[in-house]
């Protein structure tokens, strides 16, 4: 997920990733995982996710860094 610059720091991600666990534990579903860019790493990290893949891609002559991070969801949490 993406949010507008304009529109950072406001809580709308942790509102959607909040929703999305949430979703998650009442379904079932044990683990959590998300593509994350080294911007939003920082992000993830403070939600409890672990870096599992550093991946480098290229984008035209660009060389974009990104993650592949995890999360084992507890039925328990609070979210």
């Amino acid at each position: 997920m993406f949010v507008h610059k304009d529109f950072q720091s406001k809580g709308i991600v942790t509102i959607l990733l909040n929703d999305i666990e949430r979703y998650a534990i009442t379904a079932g579903i044990t683990r959590v995982t998300s593509e994350v860019s080294l911007t939003a790493r920082l992000f993830f990290e403070k939600k409890r996710y672990i870096v599992e893949v550093e991946r480098k891609r290229k984008a035209n002559q660009l060389c974009l860094i990104n993650f592949w991070m995890a999360k084992e969801l507890d039925k328990g949490e609070n979210l």
